[in-house]
């Protein structure tokens, strides 16, 4: 069974590990996720054994994922392609507004917003403006 929770969250599950603080972490990932307290732990203990917390190996079907990191993408504001990550890409954005516009930049933002919220977990969809 996977359990999926929010970066931001698998971020904190991994500071309490690092306190020890399984319980906290366990916590964390009941919560966020809904799941009951033998998942939960089975999960946390998988993630400690293979972030190295915990030297006794565990095989369990329970796994923490997380919603896909974006690294890095490719872009071209008109002056050829640049590689970025998504903080990059919104400073980009806001250091060439002058050369590409304020619409532009606003739609470049609100990309930026967008994949920093799917990265994270959260659900995004489709605004038909026209219809």
């Amino acid at each position: 069974m996977l359990i999926r929770i929010k970066r931001s969250t698998y971020l904190k599950v991994l500071e309490a590990l690092e306190a020890t603080k399984k319980i906290a972490a366990i916590k964390a990932v009941r919560t966020e996720s809904g799941c009951g307290l033998r998942e939960a732990k089975d999960a946390v203990e998988l993630l400690m054994y293979k972030k190295g917390f915990s030297s006794i190996p565990v095989f369990s079907e329970h796994r923490i994922v997380t919603g896909p990191s974006i690294k890095r993408m490719i872009v071209d504001y008109g002056e050829g392609e640049i590689e970025v990550d998504l903080e990059s890409m919104q400073l980009k954005a806001l250091m060439e507004m002058q050369a590409i516009g304020l619409d532009i930049c606003a739609e470049v933002l609100d990309l930026v917003a967008t994949l920093s919220a799917y990265e994270n977990g959260e659900k995004i969809g489709v605004i038909d403006e026209e219809g």
